[in-house]
């Protein structure tokens, strides 16, 4: 292993404390490091003004700054003002031999390291100005908001666009997004490292008697349940996987859907489940915590990600497999990286609730149509591992920071 390093990151969150995909890859990795011998500091909001300002959890340093209410750019600034404070006295208290890179892990927190004295590297887990423009535009607007949202666009887009430049060197989590920066950004970056995304194969694993699992979630041997695990938002296209349940349910009334997460888009999914008289076969289990999602997982017979745009690493996609349940996922951004290599069926066109209608027929026609779960559980274990992003954060600061003195 490479000499202790010192890595300090700029977040919007740390999971478990925020939920979302990018909140816990920067945890999984950032803990990782830590337990590989490395100084690890950690700069994030305090989401819900509830937990202590610095914390050291699993030998992370949490270092949390208060999270803004009220007009956006007002708190950015603010936040970017409180980040900076944050970051100058942890690199103040560096030490002359420490030489720390600092990893900025969201655009929203670039400004903070505009000035910072060490080499940065930026981790790119989502376009910034793309995520928001995709969420305005699953809204009826007015042209006046539509043109406001653009010129907002445009701002987030270039805001996102200086920290890239800043950055000594990009990593980022697919090969999708790879391909997508230089259309998002056209300009010269920095060199871009994809280092993919993993799993913790130990927490989401298979049980041996998955039956008993099913029946303390509730469910009669003969219902064929499909999960999605997503937070509920037009991007996930999860209006247009209830559409196709309900269609593939006509012919199998024993399928079950379950939607774990939580959104700005639950009232509406809710009502659209009423709509389509999916009563009871709709479950929807709002936030599920990490001690019960493994159960989730193998209870289900199929895990859906009908993501519609951007997705970037469906960690879900990892965690299902590592749990040996197969997954159906839509053909939009990397998600054919993570299940071509299972099977090109497993893919349906994105948006398109007739494609899904049929291709949740073939799995409740014919179960086996799916892969095994062993062969699920084995790929997921070799393709999917967090040693390949730590070994890339402990390679970018060999080459960015020089050796230890």
């Amino acid at each position: 292993m490479n000499p202790a390093r010192h890595f300090i990151f700029l977040t919007l969150g740390f999971h478990p404390d925020q939920v979302g995909g990018a909140f816990r890859y920067v945890a999984e990795v950032a803990t990782r490091l830590a337990a590989r011998g490395h100084r690890v500091e950690v700069i994030c909001p305090n989401a819900d003004h509830q937990r202590p300002a610095p914390e050291t959890r699993r030998g992370v340093t949490l270092l949390r700054f208060p999270n803004g209410e009220g007009f956006f750019w007002t708190n950015w600034r603010r936040e970017n003002a409180a980040a900076r404070g944050l970051l100058h006295a942890c690199l103040a208290n560096a030490g002359p031999a420490a030489r720390p890179l600092v990893v900025v892990c969201h655009a929203f927190l670039a400004p903070a390291a505009a000035d910072a004295p060490a080499p940065q590297v930026a981790l790119f887990t989502g376009p910034w100005a793309e995520e928001f423009l995709f969420s305005r535009q699953a809204r009826r607007r007015s042209l006046p908001k539509r043109c406001f949202d653009t010129l907002v666009a445009e701002r987030l887009r270039a805001v996102e666009r200086a920290g890239l430049v800043r950055a000594r060197r990009i990593l980022t989590i697919s090969e999708y997004y790879v391909a997508q920066l230089p259309q998002w950004h056209p300009i010269a970056l920095p060199p871009v490292t994809m280092m993919s995304g993993g799993v913790d194969a130990e927490t989401f694993c298979p049980v041996t008697v998955r039956a008993a699992v099913r029946t303390k979630l509730g469910l009669a041997p003969d219902e064929l349940v499909f999960l999605t695990v997503r937070r509920l938002d037009p991007r996930m296209g999860l209006l247009t996987l209830l559409e196709a349940f309900a269609v593939a349910r006509r012919e199998h009334p024993q399928a079950r859907l379950w939607l774990a997460g939580t959104g700005p888009q639950r009232d509406e999914l809710t009502a659209r489940a009423a709509a389509l008289g999916l009563g009871e076969a709709v479950r929807f289990h709002g936030f599920v915590p990490d001690a019960d999602l493994s159960d989730c997982y193998r209870a289900a017979d199929c895990t859906v990600v009908p993501s519609l745009a951007l997705e970037g690493f469906g960690l879900v996609t990892a965690e299902s497999l590592a749990c040996g349940t197969p997954v159906l996922g839509s053909d939009s951004g990397a998600t054919p990286e993570l299940l071509a290599p299972l099977g090109r069926h497993l893919l349906f066109p994105s948006g398109s609730a007739e494609s899904l209608a049929d291709k949740l027929g073939e799995v409740l026609a014919s179960p086996a149509s799916l892969p095994a779960r062993e062969r699920c559980r084995d790929y997921a274990v070799r393709a999917f591992s967090w040693d390949r992003p730590v070994a890339a954060l402990e390679q970018a600061a060999v080459e960015l920071t020089g050796p230890m003195r």
